[in-house]
């Protein structure tokens, strides 16, 4: 049985104008989870895997979408708002890899949509390894000046505006690389850190946009997908990003096989199963 998933469209705003990017393919082997937030009901309920939770009944009560019809029937994901001080849990169903203990998860990676709302002038945490309960500093920010990193692994010196729409992916390898992807692009090659080291995770769970002291900032969630491997640079450029941070991905084209299309999601993702 082969495997491909194509990404297209994620989210689309009200203000964002349809252009042209290309599509690309993705194995979609390690794939754990996946959440597009289909409805205001069912906004937290996993496509894959198991539902997100939050820190706050009240977190990411705000809920537009979906926004664009792929197939009869079958929509496109909507958006979550993400509120300071709170954050979003997220059992990624990893079972331990990568060498060390065999109690930690050291190789996956961690894709999502984001727009950063508030906040622009401080410090402001995308994810936070320390699932005991977010009581320590979070494991990549992004800085006023739109460098991401932390002290660990180095800073980008490329810089993102956070404040428009992008698809961040971050690729962990513990003893070979943690590296920051935006839009598709590598923007920090940071340095790796040990095996069963900082960004080693249980594998039941991590928070996304959580500090320990509040360094975390109001923002638009689109997509959330995870896998229980370091995808390499030329899967994730596959994936592809936003335009100008307003623009949002093509929209998805259904390969015309005789095959069974299953609407996944990140945003529109179609995973299609051939038998052979």
């Amino acid at each position: 049985m082969k495997r491909r998933i194509l990404f297209g469209c994620v989210v689309m705003l009200a203000a964002a104008s349809v252009a042209s990017a290309a599509i690309g393919e993705v194995d979609p082997t390690g794939l754990t989870g996946l959440w597009r937030f289909a409805s205001s009901a069912t906004k937290l309920d996993a496509t894959v895997g198991s539902d997100l939770t939050t820190s706050n009944v009240n977190n990411s009560a705000w809920y537009s979408g979906p926004w664009t019809e792929i197939n009869p029937g079958l929509s496109d994901g909507g958006v979550v708002q993400e509120r300071s001080w709170d954050y979003l849990t997220v059992n990624p169903n990893f079972v331990a890899n990568g060498g060390g203990s065999g109690s930690w998860v050291n190789e996956y990676t961690i894709v999502f949509d984001y727009q950063q709302t508030s906040g622009l002038a401080s410090w402001n945490s995308l994810y936070q390894t320390n699932a005991a309960g977010n009581t320590s500093d979070g494991d990549l920010f992004i800085k006023p000046d739109g460098t991401i990193g932390v002290g660990d692994t180095g800073y980008s010196t490329a810089t993102v505006d956070s404040s428009t729409w992008h698809r961040y992916a971050i690729s962990v390898d513990n003893g070979s690389f943690f590296r920051v992807y935006v839009d598709g692009v590598l923007i920090l090659d940071g340095i790796p850190q040990a095996i069963d080291g900082r960004f080693s995770l249980y594998t039941d769970k991590f928070h996304l946009f959580a500090d320990d002291s509040w360094e975390d900032q109001w923002g638009l969630v689109g997509t959330v997908a995870t896998w229980n491997r370091a995808m390499g640079s030329d899967e994730v450029a596959d994936m592809g990003g936003w335009i100008n941070g307003a623009t949002m991905p093509t929209a998805l084209t259904i390969v015309p096989e005789p095959a069974t299309m299953i609407l996944l999601g990140l945003g529109s993702l179609v995973a299609i199963r051939r038998k052979k």
